[in-house]
């Protein structure tokens, strides 16, 4: 899109594709603007190619975390801080994990919670089935010595089932390992019957109980295991720790922002930050977090180490799941959302080897990655094929990050070249709730203005009234006749309808649209009824536009083959199209251009 928004309109595909796969700085002397920032795509990739980049984000962390993609402190130096700290943990807490004489090193810790019913006030442990994992043989899965390993919903004890396609086993009486106490989104009271969800029985303040003990082993497959007194010692001993030394740690302090569009994490029963972590990883994060803040090392390699600290806390904390078949853990956020697993799964932080998430694995991977080196994906016009290469970038990126609003009158000094972007979501995904849970740790603050989301009370206007006003004050930084281009996916008829409010709004014309495959059968992107292409808009002034014909459908079938659109997003992009109508343009031949111009400034 960048090198392509800086190309002669008559420029063949050879050419073009030998210039995307040279790392030169092709764009040198432009100035290309995001007032999205959001993962920062947009500005490190036109950093590398010679531009001077520069966005701004209401977000102090995404604000934070492209500064340092784009200028990371020092490799070895951060290295050397990166190990100091991990041995520093190891050396602290490793008796809070488990025994160094033991042969087996415990991985995840399973936590169910034992709810009080709102109705009858009788408890009950809640859970959604009675397995813990299961070898299915799928591939990437963890190989089990047992097909099925089962608990008992009376005693807690352990159960290894030889069959993959066993329904029941004998413990305090016979058991259904599918029978569960929550399902549909509900907790069904075992002696009452009555219903209740997760704000009523306000689960995260219920007693977790220690359920069983996943543990590897140098020579032999993981094993799981009944959770025993030794276990439950070493969750007080991690409690003891931290009461003894809590002034030492350096915790997040107060409670979730109020109001708050999705009322999760509040609504579980969550006060503050801290109720989303067990013990041990208050103590784990609490003296990392604060050998940081008092280590010798310079403040942006103090910054690089919290934020790859913090990045940890999203495979550490009380909502992270078990992904059953597969044997790994289930991040938080991984559907976008603060979502609450039955099952709840508790990551060995300090484990060597194994593990997703690991404290230790993400201070070895993201604390010694070459940065300069990336891995890039071209397109070979004699082959007709994909094929990679590495190109090799300067250490220090020429760029500005604000964290300021889309709105802010200063978001570049000099007039911009070019705008890629990517506006929020229509659907009410509110990241700046999301990045509460990390912000609370870095003590970044709060966000720095309103987030772009549709008002409940009239969605389609408000949305388009704000995002009109980021494209006016982005237009007004613009150089004459520069374009600007985001991207935008969605079936809803209400988000295209706002997109279409906001163009015309702020006078702008649609000059190029196109699809591109954004997330193919990614997780739950990739779900039945989910996008998977994106649209690329391309807009211009409309006093330099004369009225165009909108695309086809058809020929954007034809020309992504063989790649194959979904009926999913077929029916989005009529929606999209119908939106649009009487937005499209076409920029006028050199001949009219002059004529064109005067009409638009007068």
């Amino acid at each position: 899109m960048l090198l392509a928004a800086f190309s002669a309109p008559t420029v063949s595909r050879k050419p073009f594709w030998e210039t995307f796969a040279d790392p030169g700085g092709h764009l040198f002397g432009k100035r290309i603007h995001d007032p999205f920032l959001g993962g920062g795509s947009t500005v490190v990739e036109a950093a590398r190619l010679g531009a001077m980049a520069s966005g701004t984000d209401i977000d102090p962390l995404a604000c934070l975390i492209a500064r340092h993609e784009l200028s990371p402190p020092d490799v070895e130096t951060l290295s050397k801080y990166g190990k100091r700290l991990a041995d520093y943990l190891c050396s602290r807490l490793e008796t809070l994990y488990h025994s160094p004489k033991s042969e087996w090193t415990p991985l995840h810790w399973f936590w169910i919670y034992i709810v009080a019913c709102p109705s009858c006030k009788a408890k009950a442990p809640l859970y959604r089935s009675l397995v813990i994992a299961r070898d299915m043989r799928k591939t990437g899965a963890v190989v089990r010595d047992s097909a099925q390993t089962v608990f008992c919903p009376d005693c807690f004890d352990v159960h290894h089932l030889a069959s993959p396609t066993a329904k029941r086993f004998t413990c305090c009486g016979h058991h259904d390992i599918r029978e569960s106490t929550f399902s549909n989104l509900k907790f069904h009271c075992p002696s009452c019957e009555k219903h209740a969800d997760h704000s009523q029985l306000k689960t995260l303040k219920a007693e977790p109980r220690l359920l069983a003990v996943e543990e590897t082993h140098a020579t032999k497959r993981r094993r799981i295991r009944a959770a025993h007194r030794g276990d439950r010692a070493r969750v007080r001993s991690a409690q003891a720790f931290v009461d003894t030394n809590r002034a030492d740690l350096l915790l997040p302090e107060g409670t979730f922002t109020k109001p708050r569009r999705d009322p999760r994490p509040l609504s579980y029963g969550a006060e503050s930050h801290l109720d989303l972590f067990y013990t041990r990883q208050l103590a784990t994060f609490g003296l990392a977090f604060s050998w940081i803040r008092d280590c010798r090392a310079n403040d942006h390699v103090k910054e690089a180490l919290m934020l790859a600290t913090s990045h940890a806390l999203a495979f550490n904390n009380r909502l992270c799941g078990y992904a059953t078949d597969y044997g790994r853990l289930s991040a938080l956020f991984s559907v976008r959302s603060y979502s609450l697993p039955a099952l709840s799964a508790e990551l060995n932080p300090l484990h060597p080897t194994a593990g997703r998430g690991t404290l230790l694995r993400i201070l070895r991977k993201r604390l010694t990655e070459t940065r300069t080196v990336v891995r890039r994906a071209a397109w070979g016009m004699k082959a007709q094929q994909v094929y990679t290469q590495e190109f090799q970038f300067a250490d220090t990126l020429r760029s500005e990050i604000r964290c300021a609003s889309a709105l802010s009158p200063n978001v570049s000094p000099d007039p911009i070249d070019f705008s890629f972007f990517d506006p929020p979501y229509f659907d009410y995904i509110a990241y700046s709730e999301l990045s509460e849970f990390y912000r609370a740790w870095l003590d970044l603050g709060d966000i720095e203005g309103t987030p772009l989301l549709p008002d409940t009370s009239d969605p389609v206007a408000s949305f388009a009234t704000a995002l009109a006003a980021a494209i006016a004050a982005l237009r007004s930084k613009l150089k004459p006749c520069a374009p600007f281009a985001f991207t935008f996916h969605s079936g809803s008829n209400n988000a295209w309808r706002a997109i279409a409010e906001a163009l015309a709004s702020a006078g702008e014309c649609i000059t190029a649209m196109w699809p591109v495959l954004a997330d193919p059968h990614m997780g739950h992107h990739g779900a039945a009824g989910a996008c998977e292409w994106d649209l690329v808009i391309v807009c211009r002034p409309d006093g330099l536009c004369r009225p165009g014909r909108s695309p086809s459908i058809s020929r954007w079938r034809r020309a992504v083959q063989p790649l194959t659109i979904r009926k999913t997003d077929l029916e989005a992009f009529k929606v999209a199209l119908g939106a649009l109508r009487g937005l499209f343009g076409t920029i006028p031949t050199a001949r009219n251009t002059s004529a064109s111009r005067r009409r638009h400034e007068g």
